[in-house]
């Protein structure tokens, strides 16, 4: 849109005719060389870790040392001896019963003083029953070899 040229020029029209780069209008313009860009240097991160602390219960308790047990298996010989006994008067598994027991006699005799020795192993309170349950076995298998003999 260009303004009535038999009007004069307003300075607040919104539309200026004429060419802008003669007359009275000055121009700030300033030309100078491209900066070079400086990429940043590459940052280094240190991530720093406290040392690992021990976990006490709670302040002021000292652990006890950690005594590692003896595995005896003191319940399985509990349930051999079981069912040694269940199945000594059987014809055929009584031997295998009896040669079972025989291992578990043997195996319990060298933890026989385990609750004197150590009061908090697991198996403490189970080797003296399973000594007993394995000999009531091996007992019935020889009772029962001279009730099918005769």
């Amino acid at each position: 849109m260009q303004p009535d040229p038999d009007r004069p020029t307003n300075v607040q029209d919104s539309v200026v005719s004429g060419d802008m780069h003669t007359g009275n209008v000055i121009h700030n313009h300033y030309h100078l060389p491209p900066t070079p860009q400086v990429a940043p240097p590459p940052q280094t991160i240190i991530i720093q870790q406290p040392p690992p602390q021990q976990q006490m219960p709670f302040p002021g308790a000292a652990m006890p040392p950690m005594i590692p047990f003896k595995k005896v298996y003191g319940t399985d010989w509990i349930i051999f001896g079981s069912l040694s006994i269940l199945f000594s008067f059987f014809p055929g598994l009584n031997a295998c019963c009896g040669f079972v027991s025989v291992v578990g006699i043997l195996s319990m005799l060298p933890n026989l003083n385990l609750r004197r020795m150590q009061p908090n192993h697991p198996d403490a309170g189970k080797v003296v029953p399973a000594i007993v349950l394995n000999s009531i076995a091996l007992f019935l298998i020889f009772f029962s070899w001279l009730l099918y003999s005769s």
